[in-house]
C-alpha cells in the first residue's frame, strides 16, 4: 500500500522523524541536558541559535546544518524586564527553510515557535512550538496528538491589524 506521506530527505527531517516515532512507541522523550547559557549581550544571536541546535541535537547528525538568525523587529523579547528584539532564525529542508522565533515563554524560558502564515490574516505568525527533536517530528508528521500550537499565536503582534485571530 503506497504512503501518502512525503518522506523526509534532509538529515534533519529525518532525525526529527525517527525521534518523533520513537517518543511515540516508548512515552519518552530524548534527554538533552540543560541548554548553553548566554556569555554576553553581545553574543545573543550565536548564544539563541546554539540552544536551537542543542534542543533538537543537531549537532548529533554528524554534520553541519547552516542556522541563519537575525533580530525580529516585529516580536518582544523580553526577559526579567528587559526587552532585547526576538531572534528570527531559519533552517534549510527539503522544500523550502523552517521559520522559527526564539521568544521568552511566561516562565521566563528560551522557547522555539515555527513561523507560518495565519489561516485568516496571511501573515507569518507563531503557530507552533517547538522545543525537541520530536516536537519538530510531530510537526513534520502532522501527529494530531504531539501537536499543540503556540501559546503566542494569538498574542503576536505581526498578525494584521484586523485579524480575528488576534487575542486582544
Amino acid at each position: 500500500m503506497p504512503s501518502t506521506m512525503r518522506k523526509p530527505f534532509t538529515p534533519v527531517e529525518a532525525a526529527a522523524v525517527q525521534a518523533a516515532v520513537e517518543r511515540a512507541q516508548t512515552g519518552q522523550a530524548g534527554k538533552i541536558g540543560p541548554d548553553p547559557t548566554l556569555h554576553s549581550q553581545e553574543s545573543e544571536l550565536r548564544w539563541v541559535e546554539a540552544v536551537l541546535r542543542h534542543r533538537l541535537t543537531l549537532h548529533s547528525l554528524g554534520r553541519p546544518v547552516a542556522i541563519r538568525t537575525r533580530d525580529d523587529d516585529t516580536h518582544p523579547l523580553v526577559a526579567d524586564g528587559v526587552h532585547f528584539p526576538a531572534v528570527a532564525l531559519s533552517i534549510p529542508f527539503t522544500d523550502g527553510t523552517l521559520d522559527f522565533l526564539a521568544t521568552y515563554d511566561d516562565r521566563r524560558r528560551l522557547t522555539f515557535d515555527l513561523l507560518a502564515p495565519c489561516d485568516l490574516c496571511g501573515k507569518p505568525v507563531p503557530t507552533e512550538e517547538i522545543n525537541s527533536l520530536e516536537d519538530l517530528g510531530d510537526y513534520l508528521l502532522q501527529a494530531r496528538d504531539g501537536l499543540g500550537g503556540s501559546p503566542r499565536l494569538r498574542t503576536s503582534p505581526a498578525h494584521a491589524a484586523d485579524c480575528l485571530a488576534r487575542g486582544d
